[in-house]
């Protein structure tokens, strides 16, 4: 390949890139209110959002993502846990987490910010994020009753 032709070559593809990149960003500005369920961001929410800053929830928990990986993944934690396991938890975990070798410090949470903070996290479960983090997904779950079946 010639100077000329790598250069020619260089230059498309660059072009093409940046436009599909450009094209692909666009797309996702898009689609975010649909997506993240923009409709139901209130006001408990937000507040369960400062709840979650506040505590530094992220320092060991990851949302979307994003945080630690010392506990668990809070991602879908309303779909797995509920409301009332989410309070249980936040509200004792030294009793909850007793026999396990992970250790979640008591922060005192009050009645109403775990009430806000479930809010947050019963809205960050309705994200639609294609099924990810996977140990959450409900064709991750068929997939081990399967797994399940099939060694019987």
């Amino acid at each position: 390949m010639s100077n000329k032709k790598a250069f020619w070559f260089f230059v498309v593809a660059t072009l093409l890139s940046a436009g599909l990149f450009i094209y692909l960003t666009v797309d996702t500005h898009r689609q975010v209110k649909h997506l993240t369920h923009e409709d139901n961001l209130t006001d408990e929410v937000i507040a369960g959002k400062k709840v979650w800053e506040k505590y530094n929830c992220n320092d060991c928990h990851t949302i979307l993502g994003f945080g630690g990986y010392y506990a668990p993944d809070m991602t879908k934690a309303y779909k797995r846990l509920g409301g009332e396991g989410i309070a249980a938890i936040v509200k004792n975990p030294d009793q909850i987490f007793a026999s396990s070798w992970r250790k979640m410090p008591n922060q005192n949470v009050s009645d109403a910010e775990i009430a806000n903070l479930t809010s947050f996290l019963k809205w960050i479960s309705e994200i639609n994020n294609n099924d990810w983090p996977p140990q959450d997904s409900d064709r991750a779950k068929a997939k081990e009753a399967l797994k399940l079946l099939s060694n019987k």
